[in-house]
């Protein structure tokens, strides 16, 4: 029977996921690495990726999916890396797909200036107005990118016509929308945005000469932004397609069952979040508080400390090892070097005071110029699996600095589910949040997926 199935598609920071999903189980799924990183004209604190090589890799998923499947898709849900920004012009926008290869051709467009980009030092930052909005305003987010190309390119700039995260592109494209529409969640997370009345912060940003006509019309999640204008691949012409999602908000929709749990995170950054209620929206955000709050599902909101170190720090860790490795002459695999390291033991003895790691290599958005540290270096600690246990602790014991098991107490969580590769995949992690996180109930093992969330919402959305 047709139009039994809900699709979600993840278009993540290193890969693409899409998942099926019927009464609440995942009947299907398909992921691939995009490996769309591309080198930025501003040098290492540019962040960029290919907008072209994200979408083939889109491709390459649904080519993997049986046509049976596809042709019962009912509805679509897409979710996505949150804070980045893609800017194309929609003259164009007829052009970025070819029916008659089934394909995209994505020209016209900037590059997809990522979540991780750094080019907004903290002194431009604070020579932009202040948002009326109860976030703070980060290298990174979508609306402070913008000051930054309208400051420093605005030729470049001129180019364009419309802006919007990937997942927004992406829904233009496949529904043939001149405009861009968003949802609050990603909205509230591209900053000078008002969560409480849902509204950009037009009058701040008209101050400024920002390039206010770039950004997209806000809906609510669940809401529809349009159908499909095409047959893509077998999903029929007309199908709908639902506002784009925050990745956050759906990798936690997609394993939380009960009021009083909470998710930690841990793949390429690292999440701790729970939903809360709030009666009031503040006007102005608490810039030094770990704990942000992002519009989430059923008029709640989501409290999340988004750390920007987690995976990332070791997979640097890994590669600056290759690197050493490399300049005596030798070849070593990453996978080589990581099962090295996940099989070993620190050879420090109990009683020695252990090495301290301070991981933060990348900043925190709520301490931006909070850098890594190294401590408690004696003759005898320093050997390689050492330091690799004390990196690990190190990144477990940043997050509980952000929210400590007493924070998680007094909000009422009594279970923390552990999900994400990094914990999966790494057992000095699983033995820091088992110990670090021990007052609580700790599940480990649970899979947080985006793309199952979005798949599930777009299930819970509908009424027939």
């Amino acid at each position: 029977m047709p139009g039994l199935y809900f699709m979600g598609i993840d278009l993540g920071t290193t890969s693409v996921k899409i998942s099926i999903a019927l009464n609440g189980k995942q009947v299907a799924s398909v992921s691939q690495p995009t490996k769309a990183d591309t080198k930025s004209s501003v040098g290492s604190a540019g962040f960029e990726q290919d907008v072209a090589i994200i979408l083939s890799t889109v491709q390459s998923c649904m080519k993997e999916l049986s046509p049976e499947t596809l042709s019962s898709v009912k509805k679509i849900c897409i979710t996505g890396q949150m804070h980045g920004v893609v800017l194309w012009c929609s003259k164009h926008l007829n052009k970025f797909y070819i029916q008659e290869n089934n394909a995209f051709n994505v020209q016209h467009t900037s590059r997809l200036y990522t979540w991780q980009d750094q080019r907004c030092s903290a002194e431009f930052l604070t020579s932009l107005p202040k948002p009326c909005s109860h976030l703070p305003l980060s290298t990174g987010h979508g609306n402070a990118t913008l000051f930054w190309l309208s400051r420093y390119q605005p030729d470049f700039l001129t180019s364009f016509d419309r802006a919007g995260t990937i997942m927004d592109f992406l829904i233009c494209v496949l529904c043939g929308l001149e405009f861009p529409i968003t949802s609050n969640q990603l909205a509230a997370s591209w900053g000078y945005f008002d969560s409480s009345t849902g509204c950009w912060n037009k009058e701040i940003l008209g101050q400024k000469s920002f390039p206010f006509h770039l950004l997209p019309q806000v809906l609510n999640p669940g809401e529809k932004a349009g159908t499909l204008q095409f047959d893509w691949f077998s999903i029929k012409k007309g199908t709908p397609v639902l506002v784009a999602l925050g990745d956050t908000q759906c990798a936690v929709y997609s394993v939380l069952s009960n009021p009083d749990e909470a998710v930690l995170n841990l793949g390429t950054s690292c999440q701790m979040a729970f939903p809360e209620f709030l009666e009031t929206v503040p006007t102005f955000p608490e810039s030094s508080s770990p704990v942000q709050f992002f519009p989430y599902f059923n008029n709640q909101y989501l409290a999340v400390a988004a750390s920007l170190n987690g995976g990332n720090v070791l997979s640097q860790f890994v590669s600056m090892l290759q690197n050493w490795i490399a300049a005596f002459g030798c070849v070593k695999s990453k996978e080589d070097i990581w099962k090295t390291l996940l099989e070993s033991s620190p050879k420090t003895n109990k009683n020695e005071n252990p090495i301290k790691i301070h991981p933060t290599i990348f900043g925190e958005r709520h301490a931006p110029s909070q850098y890594g540290k190294v401590s408690g270096i004696t003759a005898s600690n320093m050997d390689l699996h050492s330091v690799f246990n004390a990196l690990c602790k190190g990144i477990i014991e940043n997050i509980t600095r952000m929210v400590s098991p007493s924070y998680l107490k007094q909000k009422g969580v009594k279970k923390l589910l552990g999900t994400g590769s990094v914990i999966h995949k790494n057992p000095i992690i699983q033995r820091e949040v088992m110990t670090q996180y021990g007052d609580i109930d700790v599940e480990l093992g649970r899979e947080c997926d985006s793309a199952f969330g979005a798949a599930l919402f777009c299930e819970a959305t509908d009424s027939s």
